[in-house]
C-alpha cells in the first residue's frame, strides 16, 4: 500500500505510514468487494468466513525512531515535545541543591577549623613571645640591680682608697717601726698608735669586689659597654690595693694619686 503523503510502500492493511505516520485510508471510502460466486451470501457472513487475515508487521514511525507507541486512535503530532515527568526534574534539582548545600557547609566547616587552629597557634606563639619578653625584662632588672649594687661598693671602695692615700705617711711609719723587729708587743703598740685598720678593710673589700664582678659575667646587650668599663675599674682597684699593700716609697703617693684619678673617671663613665 503506497502512502499518498510521502510515497513509501507499506504492508497491505496498515492504517498509518511506516515512514511519516500519515493515515493511509484518509479520505477513502471502502465500497466493499464481492465475487460472482458470493452474490447469494450476506456480506457479514462471507467476510467473517472467508476473510484472509494478514498480520501487520509494519513498525510505526515513533517505534522505529525509539519513541513510545501511540494507540491506533491517537494521531501523532511530530511537532509536539515529548512529555517528561515533572517529578524527575524536581528530584534532580533537589539533589543538586542538597549537594551544593553539603559542599558549602563542608567548606565552611573546614575553613572554620583551619582558622581556629591557626588562631590557636598564633595565640600560643604570641604568649610564648610575651613570656620570653617578660623573662628577659625580669633578667634585665635583676642584672641592673646587682650591677648597681656592685657600683655602690666600688664607690665606697673609692672613698676608702682616698682615705688610705691621705694617711700614707702614717702607714709608712707603722711599717718602718714593725720592720725593726722589736717583738709582737711592740708591734701591737705601734698598730694602736698608728692605726692601719683602713688598709685591712681595703684588702677585704677588694676580695669581695672580685667575687661580685665575676657574678656579673654574660651581661645583657644593653650592659655590654658598662661591663667592659667595670672590668677596667676592677683592674685599677686591684693595682691600687696591691700598691698600698706593698713596699711604700716616696714615689708611691704620686703613683696612687694617678691611679685614684683614673679610678674616679671610670666610675663617672659607668654612672652615665
Amino acid at each position: 500500500m503506497k502512502c499518498s503523503n510521502c510515497g513509501q510502500m507499506n504492508v497491505e492493511g496498515s492504517k498509518y505510514c511506516n515512514q511519516c505516520a500519515f493515515p493511509l485510508n484518509a479520505g477513502k471510502i471502502s465500497l466493499g468487494r464481492y465475487e460472482d460466486a458470493d452474490q447469494g451470501l450476506s456480506h457479514k457472513k462471507k467476510y467473517a468466513d472467508e476473510r484472509e487475515y494478514i498480520e501487520d508487521r509494519s513498525l510505526p514511525f515513533r517505534s522505529a525512531a525509539g519513541v513510545a507507541n501511540y494507540s491506533e486512535e491517537t494521531i501523532y503530532d511530530r511537532d509536539s515535545a515529548p512529555h517528561k515527568p515533572r517529578k524527575s526534574i524536581v528530584l534532580k534539582m533537589t539533589l543538586v541543591i542538597m549537594l551544593a548545600l553539603f559542599v558549602f557547609v563542608a567548606y565552611n566547616g573546614i575553613k572554620f577549623a583551619v582558622d581556629t587552629q591557626q588562631d590557636r597557634i598564633t595565640q600560643a606563639e604570641l604568649k610564648k613571645e610575651q613570656q620570653a619578653q617578660a623573662e628577659e625584662l625580669m633578667r634585665l632588672e635583676n642584672y641592673r640591680d646587682r650591677f648597681n649594687s656592685v657600683i655602690v661598693n666600688y664607690e665606697e671602695q673609692g672613698a676608702l682608697i682616698e682615705n688610705n692615700i691621705s694617711s700614707l705617711t702614717t702607714l709608712r711609719i707603722n711599717r718602718f717601726a714593725k720592720g725593726l723587729g722589736l717583738g709582737d708587743v711592740f708591734n701591737k703598740l705601734v698598730n694602736t698608735v698608728l692605726d692601719v685598720s683602713k688598709v685591712n678593710e681595703l684588702k677585704e673589700n677588694s676580695a669581695t669586689l672580685d667575687i661580685l664582678v665575676a657574678e656579673l659575667i654574660n651581661p645583657p646587650e644593653t650592659y655590654l659597654a658598662k661591663y667592659e668599663t667595670l672590668g677596667l675599674l676592677k683592674n685599677v682597684e686591684n693595682r691600687i690595693t696591691e700598691t698600698i699593700s706593698g713596699k711604700l716609697t716616696s714615689e708611691t703617693k704620686t703613683e696612687l694619686e694617678k691611679l685614684s684619678e683614673e679610678y674616679q673617671n671610670l666610675l663617672t663613665d659607668i654612672r652615665r
